[in-house]
């Protein structure tokens, strides 16, 4: 509302002092008299004597209208600098008194651009504003050295996903963000999988996580230093540490969902994801707290940070994030004592027994046994900086970096004394001892970096460091052979990867070729990696009474590494490519890249990739396909990752090992030294945009990898000591072993489906929103053994029929998310829905007990409020109808019978399968959040 009493209170002023305001008026006068140019005229004379105000506080009004000239009501005008406003009315039109020394105000109106206007020489204006470009013409870098493209004018298919988005989630750390956001993304918590659990597998488009290339800024962000060994989706696969950037740091984050290691190297046969951090922000803190309907699994959030402009040649940006979780319990009951009995060997004439066994069930339904979300902390701190030496030259030195600490514990499976005995001794009374994974993790990217031009010439030169190391601890343990004198907690050792990446980037233009445009870049990477395995402390891997051969040795749940295992392994490699892309015309663009690699420990590689866009229909309509080939390099923890489990056979203790492949003992097996991956990728789409606001992309894709790595399953002895097997094995003193080998040929095909609509007005709001869908279907087409393993048929045992559905049908082969966003003035709603298909496990020998899970449908409800422009609410709840995967009494089996595999369940201590899980199992949470800005 406009502010009449100013203006009242200057005209009793000015009555009050008639002499003094003549005196003043006839003093400007003169002044005025004598600044103006001799030619002035009267009416100039009369314009200065009418916008003199010696109080400076003054009236301004006027009328915002929209690109065709439309008045705009609602439209908000703020004074810059402060917190005076007023909104236009139904016909446009405003009114205001600026505070004395202010002279700009601030006109916004959603879908349209903020627009600043200085006001100290005038009293009325008439603004017209620009209409905000829609999200179908937001910019994306990743897909092409080139120049930058839209998303729907990209020859690949690329989704361009804002930190605003990634928030709507109402998920708290990326890698789940981005599994509520894209459907080719999955990357879901794994209950009780050692520190699997505190990563989250994730992979684009139906393929492992090695298969995806993140970036951060454009660079190469380094591998986590975690070999997924355990028995979940990913098995045997090395990928990047998600949950090391906050989300919060980022502008957004770019997804090409192409094979693009002709563009960028090893990793990338699935596609890339390049993070996009922030140049500048306002001050602001976000926190957040979000619990289940059950009462647990609380997450605390808080977020802050802000940006600053250096001496108006430069800018610098900060971002740190706190955030802690609280476990989560969804294990089931023991299905029956006489099932528990059968299971563990307990009879009435064993130590302990059945009577035991009735009593401990009824004291401890589910045995001990704990499953869902692990506790964890995470902190983290991002900058991203940029400072301009050279205008001229377009000279720039940037730097940016991100710093993750992490820790938490996640439940093992639960000792009971029927499994495990003598515990008593350092746990007096108790029933059972339930072990705690509880790893530290760290990780880190630092960049540093040069962009100049010369000659025309864009060289970009840059070094960036990464590591990440992962700590093993675990608590409330216990070695049986050092009984009373065992300690709880122990460590366990650690891995440790580290990067050094230097890059040297060349681009130009070309405007006078007779092409519309032509682009060309080329440039060359050199990189070392090591991965290192440390000892754990004796107590977590040795035997305290090596003369009793009953016991069993090294921390329960997750034995230490031994000095055996401890390895410190280097390789280098230097990478060189060319990538040229050709505007035809204004519709055709034809584009190719070749890259060459040879890597210091398995020699060289050559790819490339030709794709095309044609756009007609004036622009509408696109037409894209793509054709490359690509590799991925094994990773070095592949290589050299190796560990011993110690386990209680029917025949005593037995030592279980992952041999490295870099292990003689492998050779005289036949197994071969590691190669690299190959692939060859095919794509094809088409984009139509309805109107500026609306599309739809639809993209096509067939991946073909060949000399696939897989971690073996164990051999075992064949009880020949003649045999180059038993020879093998007690060569390196283990019972049983696993080990890294080029096995399967596989090919996924599938489909990416996205329609997008953004700020389309309905009633006095706007609709936004997207409908996204992946169908995806990967084979294992052929499998490719040693002789050796052939001829002793011992494929089955190396990659069973459950190593097959690992690959093939324990992530969803179908994934369908659809958004609705409605914003009215303050107030905004989203809706989200996602379907998740079916995903099946397959026994290793016995199809009866296969067992699959049906498709699911969850959703997600928030609500919006901002109280003011710097503070905002949200409410909402993820899995607002309380969905959970099928249990196990609910999966049904190949011959349409219920499996009967105590090995999944444990006698009803899963209540929902852990090894094939399609989106968790916690139930509804509801969360909120409240945001400041400054």
């Amino acid at each position: 509302m406009r502010k009449e009493y100013s203006k009242k209170s200057l005209s009793n002023l000015k009555n009050s002092h008639s002499k003094m305001s003549l005196a003043l008026k006839f003093s400007f006068c003169i002044f005025a008299l004598c600044t103006v140019q001799m030619s002035a005229s009267s009416t100039d004379f009369k314009s200065a004597i009418e916008n003199y105000n010696p109080y400076q506080e003054r009236e301004v009004s006027g009328i915002v209208r929209d690109n065709t000239g439309t008045p705009l009501p609602g439209a908000t005008i703020l004074v810059k600098g402060t917190n005076v406003g007023v909104q236009t009315d139904f016909d446009g039109k405003f009114s205001l008194m600026l505070p004395e020394g202010k002279n700009i105000i601030e006109i916004s109106f959603i879908s349209f651009k903020t627009k600043e206007v200085d006001v100290s020489k005038t009293k009325t204006i008439d603004v017209q504003l620009e209409e905000a470009a829609a999200r179908l013409d937001d910019v994306v870098i990743i897909g092409s050295r080139g120049k930058p493209r839209t998303s729907f004018d990209s020859p690949v298919p690329v989704d361009n996903i804002s930190t605003s988005e990634l928030k709507q989630t109402g998920k708290a750390v990326l890698d789940q963000q981005l599994m509520y956001k894209v459907p080719s993304y999955n990357s879901t918590e794994q209950p009780v999988s050692d520190a699997a659990a505190h990563f989250s597998p994730a992979g684009l488009r139906g393929l492992f996580p090695s298969r995806t290339l993140v970036l951060v800024n454009g660079k190469r962000k380094n591998l986590s230093a975690l070999v997924y060994s355990y028995v979940t989706p990913g098995r045997g696969e090395v990928g990047v540490d998600m949950k090391a950037i906050p989300s919060a740091a980022l502008e957004r984050v770019e997804i090409l969902r192409d094979g693009a290691a002709a563009q960028y190297g090893s990793d990338a046969v699935a596609g890339v994801i390049n993070l996009v951090l922030k140049e500048n922000s306002d001050p602001f803190i976000n926190t957040g707290y979000s619990v289940t309907t059950e009462g647990d699994g609380e997450q605390y959030q808080i977020e802050t940070g802000f940006g600053v402009k250096i001496a108006d040649k430069g800018f610098a940006n900060f971002t740190f994030s706190y955030f802690d979780q609280k476990k989560t319990q969804r294990a089931g009951k023991i299905t029956s004592v006489e099932a528990e009995a059968n299971y563990w060997g307990v009879t009435d004439d064993t130590d302990f027994t059945t009577l035991d066994l009735t009593s401990f069930l009824q004291r401890n339904p589910s045995a001990g046994f704990q499953v869902g979300s692990p506790d964890m902390t995470i902190t983290n701190f991002a900058y991203n900086t940029g400072y301009t030496l050279d205008e001229e030259t377009n000279t720039e030195i940037y730097s940016f970096g991100t710093l993750a600490n992490r820790s938490g514990s996640s439940p093992q499976f639960a000792r009971v004394p029927y499994w495990v005995s003598g515990f008593e001794q350092i746990y007096p009374g108790a029933d059972f001892f339930l072990a705690q994974m509880a790893p530290r993790i760290n990780d880190y990217t630092f960049a540093l970096g040069l962009k100049t031009t010369y000659n025309e010439w864009d060289f970009d030169l840059s070094t960036t460091l990464g590591r990440n190391r992962i700590d093993y601890y675990i608590e409330n343990s216990f070695n049986q052979s050092f009984g009373a004198s065992s300690p709880s907690d122990f460590y366990n050792g650690a891995h440790q990867f580290s990067h050094v990446v230097n890059n040297l980037d060349i681009v130009r233009s070309f405007e006078d070729t007779g092409l519309n445009a032509l682009t060309v870049a080329f440039g060359a990477e050199h990189r070392t990696e090591r991965f290192v395995t440390e000892e754990g402390e004796f107590a977590s891997y040795g035997d305290g009474t090596p003369d009793d051969l009953t016991d069993r040795t090294g921390s329960e749940s997750f034995g230490g590494f031994r000095p055996e295992n401890a390895s410190n392994d280097y390789r280098s490699n230097l990478g060189l490519y060319t990538d040229v892309t050709a505007d035809i015309t204004e519709d055709f663009l034809l584009g190719g890249a070749l890259r060459y690699e040879n890597y210091s420990d398995f020699g060289s590689n050559l790819s490339w990739k030709v794709n095309t866009r044609y756009k007609t229909l004036d622009n509408k309509l696109a037409i894209r396909g793509s054709i490359s080939t690509g590799f991925r390099a094994p990773a070095l923890h592949q290589i050299y990752y190796t560990a011993t489990t110690t386990t209680l056979t029917e025949n005593g203790i037995q030592q279980n090992g992952i041999l490295n492949n870099a292990d003689p003992a492998l050779r005289a097996l036949g197994i071969p030294e590691l190669d690299a991956e190959t692939a060859f990728n095919i794509g094809a789409g088409l984009t139509y945009r309805f109107t500026r606001k609306i599309g739809i992309t639809m993209d096509v894709y067939q991946i073909d990898v060949d000399d696939r790595i897989v971690l073996s399953g164990q051999v075992t002895p064949t009880g020949d000591p003649s045999s180059p097997i038993d020879q093998t094995l007690s060569s390196v003193n283990v019972g049983a072993a696993g080990f890294f080998l080029n096995a399967i040929n596989t090919r996924t095909k599938g489909i990416d489906i996205v329609f997008s609509y953004d700020k389309i007005e309905l009633g006095k709001g706007f609709l936004s929103g997207s409908i996204a869908a992946n169908f995806n279907e990967t084979e294992v087409r052929s499998t490719q053994f040693p002789k050796f393993i052939e001829d002793n048929n011992l494929g089955d045992a190396l990659f069973s029929r459950e190593d097959v559905s690992r690959v093939e049908t324990w992530r969803p082969r179908s994934k369908i998310i659809g958004t609705v966003n409605y914003s009215l003035d303050k107030f905004s709603t989203n809706l989200s829905m996602m379907h998740y298909g079916k995903v099946t496990y397959r026994h290793p020998s016995n199809p009866a007990d296969d067992a699959t899970y049906g498709g699911k449908l969850l959703t997600n409800l928030s609500f919006s409020y901002a109280f003011t422009e710097k503070i905002a609410l949200t409410v909402g709840a993820n899995n607002l109808f309380n969905v959970y995967p099928d249990t196990f009494a609910d999966a049904y089996s190949s011959n349409g019978g219920v499996p009967n595999d105590r090995n999944l369940d444990f006698v009803g201590r899963f209540k929902y399968p852990w090894q094939t899980t399609q989106f968790g199992i916690d139930g509804t949470r509801i969360f909120t959040n409240l945001a400041f800005k400054f």
